[in-house]
């Protein structure tokens, strides 16, 4: 009798597991073959402001990475405060500027894992606290693009 009760609490725990990691809002689906709206400020040589669209090594980034998800990305320039501020209001999905971990934003958004390194300086990029979906598959991404981070010059490092 124990066994058959532990075997049905087994089958109910993992059918309760079956779609995670979980975005609250559904990011991640709305992003995919839909929008990307990234925030920016300008860090060269992390991001670039041009009259176009920014560049730079997040920038490059972020733009391959929507591409995996058949995703348009609409760009929005500001302040890092502004920027932040808008985040942690879920107008933005994400926002980049050469951020390091020891960002004091920390608290009220979440940051990436970090994903290269200068000079003992960890970058991470900063995204919608609790969208856990769209954070697993950008640092999935990330973590793919290790090659190409390597290829940095010798005062990077990728992590």
């Amino acid at each position: 009798m124990r066994l058959l009760l532990l075997l049905l609490l087994m089958v109910l725990f993992t059918s309760a597991c079956d779609n995670y990691p979980r975005d609250a809002d559904k990011t991640l689906e709305k992003i995919k073959k839909g929008t990307l709206l990234v925030g920016y400020t300008e860090n060269p040589p992390w991001v670039v402001k041009t009259k176009a669209e920014p560049t730079g090594l997040e920038a490059e980034l972020i733009k391959k990475f929507a591409k995996t998800q058949d995703a348009k990305i609409v760009w929005v320039n500001d302040t890092e405060q502004d920027l932040f501020e808008q985040l942690e209001k879920r107008k933005l999905h994400l926002v980049i500027g050469g951020f390091t971990d020891k960002n004091t934003w920390k608290t009220k958004i979440s940051f990436t894992r970090p994903y290269v390194k200068q000079q003992k300086e960890k970058h991470v990029m900063a995204v919608l606290k609790g969208e856990n979906a769209l954070i697993v598959a950008l640092e999935s991404f990330l973590h793919q693009q290790k090659s190409s981070l390597n290829a940095l010059p010798a005062s990077y490092e990728a992590n």
